[in-house]
């Protein structure tokens, strides 16, 4: 029989064994999140600098030009990546997910998950919690789309209000050059803020992640601007909440198996997903075409530009309405 010292050390030494193996756990989240998180954090730059001209009206030329170039400069490969990866950030709070993905990894072994999660994209949403995995992340994407098509018209109304400023009359010139540049910036695409990267590895993410795929609340990025060096979701914005959760739109499925097959590889760790299979599960063709397109027509509208005060409706269309309706086509 044990004495109360030795079944107290017992209780001591297991409660220490399970604190070091959720730390480990955690720490191979991070790890795996790394290249999510990077990811995510191009997406996340993209939505700091829709915060910053929502909040600031355009007041010279050279207002226009940086709007034109920071929102209308991203790569579409990779902003559709980064909104895919933010998106399966969220789907991995899910506790009821992420504990089958634990489950099933540690019963069958990483390399029988790797296997399955490889051989039917559809493998990872059947899950249990697979489905309400990927509603939270629609319901954080819905609050942006709402947020994209709220700047948009921002935006498009000062191509109507700067015709009464002289400035923005002016004659670009050749605009022509002004397109030329911004495929060239749209090519090289646009690198996440340091402080973002920093922001989304930082150990108080998760919390504000759950929150941010809480049916019905608003978009993140409304606190986050250019500056932003942390992201913060305050809890009395998402306190009552009790809506439906989203649905995954008809045709739209592969998108969602996509964002629980990476939401898994999160949960997994560092060590479950080769590069190539992380990418490939990052890249999503609709999506990206879609987000292409939006730039092609942007080039095309700046290229028919002839007075400052109409680059602002191109920005407007193409750079922020456009990409709203690229990801907000996969929720109903």
């Amino acid at each position: 029989m044990y004495s109360i010292r030795t079944i107290g050390a017992i209780v001591v030494a297991m409660g220490m064994a399970l604190g070091a193996s959720a730390q480990e756990t955690k720490a191979e989240e991070q790890k795996s999140g790394d290249a999510i998180s990077k990811s995510a954090a191009v997406y996340a730059t993209y939505q700091s600098e829709v915060t910053d001209v929502k909040t600031k009206p355009l007041g010279s030329a050279s207002d226009i030009d940086h709007a034109l170039n920071s929102l209308g400069g991203h790569n579409p490969d990779q902003l559709s990546q980064g909104w895919i990866s933010y998106s399966a950030l969220i789907a991995s709070q899910d506790p009821e997910y992420r504990a089958a993905v634990r489950d099933i990894a540690d019963f069958y072994g990483r390399e029988a998950m790797m296997n399955g999660l490889a051989n039917d994209v559809r493998y990872a949403r059947t899950l249990n919690g697979g489905d309400t995995a990927v509603s939270a992340a629609l319901a954080a994407t819905e609050a942006d789309s709402r947020r994209l098509t709220s700047a948009a018209a921002f935006v498009k109304e000062q191509a109507y209000s700067l015709q009464a400023s002289g400035w923005a009359k002016a004659k670009i010139g050749n605009s022509g050059a002004k397109a030329t540049a911004l495929d060239r910036i749209q090519k090289a695409g646009i690198p996440a803020s340091q402080p973002l990267v920093n922001a989304f590895s930082a150990a108080d993410i998760d919390g504000v992640l759950v929150q941010a795929g809480s049916p019905g609340a608003p978009s993140l990025w409304d606190n986050v601007s250019g500056a932003a060096s942390a992201v913060r979701f305050p809890a009395a914005m998402t306190s009552g909440l009790k809506l439906n959760r989203k649905r995954v739109k008809y045709g739209k499925e592969p998108i969602a198996d996509q964002i629980a097959t990476l939401a898994a590889f999160r949960v997994m760790g560092a060590e479950a997903a080769t590069p190539a299979q992380m990418s490939s599960a990052m890249s999503e063709r609709e999506t990206r075409g879609c987000m292409n397109m939006a730039n092609l027509n942007l080039q095309q509208c700046v290229a028919a530009a002839n007075q400052q005060y109409e680059v602002p409706f191109c920005i407007g269309e193409h750079a922020l309405a456009d990409v709203g309706k690229c990801i907000g086509g996969v929720y109903q």
